[in-house]
């Protein structure tokens, strides 16, 4: 694992294939010189060359293209760096492909945790005595989506939920029909039991963030836009001081530190060259795995249309409490009834210093799309959803989902998208979010032509998402986002497949990462 030091180069040359530069006044160019950190120029290798010093690190990857270094707009990075230590659900077909895997583990803390089960394919539900059977101390496995827990008896028991157990506003215990819980919990009914988990020791998530952020170079990315606790931005501050931290991040705290970040004057835009912080999270509605998202209308087939996790009077108040101390929010809106409400939301606040955001931003009434461009909200999207999700929405949202996912309608109207993958519920890995903007297709290629084909974007139209529309996103559009003289020397070099020239749509998602520079400095190198 490369562990960064501040004597590291900052300085370098490469000569590459092409240079996909997202500026549209640089020609064609196929090679990038930095110095200091910063880009120095850009433009053909033999016009270049005769102005680098003969001491200046040189790369030579004539098949490669070099773009802007990509940042991922929406992650929960200490849980899926955690997520790599623990029971991997994904993927399980079914229930008891969970329970053999549950079976095998061993116990951390005195508790087996986990992340990553879907069951909207399974004949049986998660239900808590089938994981009794296995394993008789604590469990507690947090679905795919991070919407819901399935606990058995043992955990339901150490975080004191029982049958008079009520359920909180914006969350549900599902119960049997003898009033006892199932051992599923639902939205806000799982921060019920999250106190009663173990928190991992600091030197446990200091090691796993290190290594997550080694991996996340290796698939090109240069930054992350994080949503997590005040733990793990403590973490990341220590990383920081201690010279370690090699990605660039902007932090969004939850709404629940709103008060205490107030008190401490803390300010969205402030903070340092690697971390700064965001504008603070907070829920409207839960997920579409869980059929939680919060609609307009009914779900298909359903008398349901989803959750509110917050009522209008408390995302009132705490978005202008936020603002008035010159805060900015990034608001959680999966259905179109909640993407309503965010708008509605956004549009009443003053801009803070970076943009104010919708996250998720997933079904989009066709009456609504021009509305975030005018209030100059970015739409925090994540493409790779698209792979798992369109027989999700086909099967909950009908018609519907005309909307959803609606990159190109957006991007008309003069939305900035800012790309990124929710890991731990996707994957960090930015090739698949390129892929799916571009190819909108189901794991199985279908259909060939593109769900709703109509909202495909081009290769760089998606490259842009996680570089120039996360820039802009993080209040660093000039300096950052495009490979231009003066901007930071944040780039990746990429062997791609050729075909990519020529506009196929996995053209991208095959390629290998042969450099990543971040601040000038190689933190990977193949």
């Amino acid at each position: 694992m490369w562990i960064p030091t501040h004597s590291q180069p900052t300085s370098g040359f490469a000569r590459v294939g092409r240079v996909v530069t997202l500026d549209s006044g640089i020609q064609p160019a196929d090679a990038v010189w930095w110095e200091a950190g910063r880009i120095r120029a850009v433009g053909r290798a033999r016009d270049l060359a005769a102005l680098v010093s003969p001491q200046t690190p040189s790369f030579d990857l004539p098949h490669a293209w070099i773009t802007p270094g990509l940042v991922d707009g929406h992650t929960h990075f200490s849980a899926w760096a955690l997520n790599r230590r623990q029971v991997q659900l994904a993927g399980a077909p079914d229930r008891e492909t969970i329970i053999e895997r549950v079976a095998r583990a061993t116990p951390v803390q005195g508790w087996i945790i986990g992340q990553g089960w879907d069951a909207n394919s399974w004949r049986d539900p998660p239900e808590r005595r089938a994981l009794d059977r296995v394993q008789p101390g604590p469990v507690f496995l947090h679905s795919l989506d991070l919407h819901a827990a399935w606990l058995n008896t043992a955990a339901l028991a150490a975080a004191g939920i029982d049958r008079d157990t009520p359920d909180p506003f914006g969350g549900r215990i599902v119960r049997d029909a003898a009033g006892e819980p199932t051992g599923l919990l639902q939205e806000r009914a799982v921060e019920l039991a999250i106190p009663a988990l173990p928190v991992p020791p600091r030197d446990l998530l200091r090691a796993a963030l290190l290594e997550a952020q080694a991996e996340a170079h290796r698939l090109g990315l240069t930054g992350i836009h994080n949503v997590e606790s005040d733990e793990v931005y403590s973490a990341l501050r220590a990383l920081d001081a201690d010279g370690l931290l090699r990605l660039r991040v902007l932090f969004h705290p939850p709404v629940a530190s709103l008060h205490r970040l107030i008190a401490e004057q803390a300010r969205t835009g402030e903070g340092s060259a690697w971390l700064t912080m965001g504008g603070v999270k907070l829920f409207l509605d839960g997920s579409l795995g869980t059929q939680t998202a919060w609609m307009l209308d009914r779900y298909e087939g359903s008398a349901d249309r989803g959750l509110q996790i917050s009522t209008l009077e408390q995302a009132r108040e705490a978005t202008a409490l936020a603002a008035a101390a010159g805060i900015a929010s990034a608001v959680h809106a999966i259905g179109d009834a909640a993407v309503r409400r965010a708008l509605d939301l956004l549009a009443e606040l003053p801009r803070a210093s970076l943009p104010h955001r919708i996250e998720h931003l997933q079904c989009v009434h066709r009456g609504d799309l021009g509305r975030a461009a005018a209030a100059g909200v970015v739409a925090s999207m994540q493409p790779a959803h698209l792979l798992t999700d369109i027989p999700l929405v086909d099967r909950h949202w009908g018609a519907r989902g005309s909307g959803a996912y609606a990159f190109r309608s957006l991007a008309q109207r003069g939305t900035v998208l800012a790309f990124g993958s929710d890991a731990p519920v996707a994957s960090l890995d930015p090739r698949e979010g390129v892929y799916a903007a571009m190819a909108r297709r189901g794991p199985d290629g279908s259909p060939s032509a593109g769900w709703y084909a109509g909202e495909r974007l081009t290769f760089v139209e998606a490259l842009s998402g996680y570089t120039r529309g996360n820039a802009v996103a993080g209040g660093v559009a000039a300096r950052r986002g495009a490979v231009t003289p003066g901007f930071d020397a944040d780039l990746v070099a990429w062997d791609v497949d050729p075909e990519l020239e020529a506009g196929a749509v996995d053209g991208f998602r095959n390629a290998r990462v042969r450099l990543t520079v971040v601040g000038g400095e190689v933190v990977m190198q193949s």
